[in-house]
Parts: C-alpha cells; sequence; structure tokens
C-alpha cells in the first residue's frame, strides 16, 4: 500500500468499522439485571444514599424533609486505554489486514471490562458503600441498626436458609423493614452440584436418604454462574435482590472509547509507524448494602 492521505483515510475507515463490530460484543455473562446505570458528566459522579428510603406518612403539622446528603458519596470515574502501533513497512507489504481484526478483538475488551468493573465489587474488591465498607460486611450501620450480609460459611441447604432470615430481619434506620427479597444466586463453576441440588433438583431426600421428599428451595430464586469465580474466589456465592428500581451495583461511563489513528503521511514517515489509540472512563460501585449478601469464603 502506497502511505498516502487517501489510502490511508481508507484504511482508518475499516479500522473505525472493526472498533465499533467490536464494541457490540457481549460480555462473559450478562448481568444486566443487578446494576443501575447512570450517567456521567464530570469526574465523578455523586450518589445521595439514605439510610432509610423516604416514603409518604400522614400529613400533620409542618412538613419532614429528608436529608437525602446525609449518607451520600462519590464514585471517581476510572480511566482505561488502548494502544497499538503498526509498523509502517507492514503498509508497504500489505500486511495492515491483520490490525483490522486485532483492533477489533482488542474493541471486544470495552464490554468484557464494563463486565470486569461489577465483578470487582461482587468480589469485595472495588469501591466501597456509603458507610467506607466494601458491599458484603458485618456492620453496615443503618442509624442504629446493622445490616451484616457478610458470612464465611460454605453454601449449603443450611447457610442459604440462615441468609434469607437474616435479610427478612434487616431494618432501615427507621425501623422499618427493608424487606429484601433475594432473586439471585450467583455462584462458580465449583459449585455447580450444589446448587443444582439446592435449587434445581425438585426433590430431595430426608436424612435417611431413603425418602423422596419435596425441595422447598425448588427455584426460589434464579441461579446463574459466574466464570471468574474461581480460584480464590471458587467458594463464593453472592444473593442479590434484583427486584426494585436500585440493584445491588450501580456502574457509571464517563466516556465510551472511541478510536483514532495517525493518518497524516508526513508524520507516519517520520515515525515510522501508525499508532491506533483509544480510550474510555467508567467505574462501578455498590448501592445499598441490604441488597446484597455474600458468602465470602
Amino acid at each position: 500500500m502506497d502511505i498516502n492521505r487517501a489510502n490511508m483515510t481508507a484504511l482508518f475507515q475499516n479500522i473505525v468499522k472493526g472498533f465499533q463490530d467490536g464494541m457490540t460484543q457481549k460480555p462473559p455473562v450478562d448481568l444486566s439485571f443487578l446494576v443501575s446505570v447512570f450517567t456521567s458528566s464530570t469526574a465523578q459522579n455523586f450518589y445521595p444514599w439514605l439510610e432509610q428510603i423516604p416514603g409518604f406518612r400522614k400529613w400533620v403539622g409542618d412538613r419532614v424533609f429528608a436529608n437525602v446528603r446525609s449518607k451520600g458519596y462519590t464514585v471517581p470515574n476510572r480511566d482505561f486505554e488502548l494502544s497499538l502501533t503498526m509498523p509502517s513497512k507492514d503498509l508497504d507489504d500489505d500486511q495492515y489486514g491483520m490490525y483490522v481484526g486485532l483492533t477489533q478483538m482488542t474493541a471486544a475488551g470495552w464490554p468484557v471490562l464494563l463486565y470486569e468493573l461489577l465483578i470487582e465489587v461482587l468480589t469485595n474488591r472495588g469501591p466501597v458503600c456509603f458507610d467506607d465498607l466494601a458491599l458484603f460486611a458485618n456492620t453496615h450501620a443503618y442509624g442504629e441498626n446493622t445490616i451484616d450480609n457478610l458470612v464465611t460459611d460454605a453454601l449449603t441447604k443450611t447457610s442459604f436458609e440462615a441468609a434469607l432470615l437474616a435479610a427478612a430481619a434487616y431494618k432501615f434506620s427507621n425501623d422499618k423493614p427493608c424487606r429484601t427479597q433475594f432473586t439471585h444466586l450467583l455462584y462458580g463453576p465449583k459449585l455447580e452440584g450444589v446448587v443444582f441440588d439446592l435449587l434445581l433438583n425438585q426433590y430431595a431426600y430426608d436424612g435417611t436418604d431413603k425418602v423422596q421428599i419435596q425441595n422447598r428451595n425448588f427455584k426460589r430464586v434464579q441461579p446463574v454462574q459466574i466464570p471468574d469465580f474461581i480460584g480464590t474466589y471458587d467458594d463464593y456465592w453472592v444473593l442479590l435482590d434484583c427486584s426494585g428500581v436500585f440493584k445491588p451495583v450501580l456502574r457509571q461511563v464517563r466516556k465510551t472509547p472511541v478510536v483514532t489513528m495517525t493518518t497524516d503521511p508526513e508524520k507516519i514517515a517520520e515515525q515510522g509507524r501508525v499508532n491506533i489509540l483509544a480510550d474510555g472512563r467508567a467505574a462501578a460501585a455498590p448501592t445499598l448494602p441490604h441488597l446484597a449478601y455474600g458468602g465470602i469464603l
């Protein structure tokens, strides 16, 4: 290929097409059910979470205002970049086609990155909650009440039912029940058999393993296998309440990546290469601790 402006413009159009195709690729698991997506127009977002969700009250006397900033916190956006370089001799030798495919493959990393930001939160490695604690902790303070949503017990029928019972007792700071209703169970490949017996097997056995009985937890929540729950995290299990307006995890995107490329023939000749660049800004964080319960072993 002759390195002139017309050829470089045509190549850039192919690079853009490959990049856009890559950006449409699906993440390893669709986690849209557990995430609230917010727009972001500054370096960080402020979220005015409350210790209690304000509701309607009987109007007697003056209005009672909820201080929506009392438990607010900020989530800064994180910067991510993609940089590729194509030697100009590859253009001379008409080897540029592989870079179009490579750009598509690397662009597919953006939806994967957005997925990984959620996994960081769900494995207690992401940003903290409004009380400066990780999503799963024993002492989330809701006024005088405490939300304990962290255990170190393996996933069993006993620990699963204990989680449901514990969540049923959660209260806001005004002593009204949180009414947590878990809808999903996240687990890794190691726990596939345990989860099948717990939630997908319609029948179980009594203590003698001889009499078949109804499994009262059959389809009680929806199981979702997470391929990232392996190695250090292979025994992790997470219960989530995704039934309400706010989901357990938030995600904000400040800038969706757009690809750029060196197209000036003089600059390419001077540097001996073509640079392909993209960058984006995003973040994820917990919302309200009473919406999640983690077996973090």
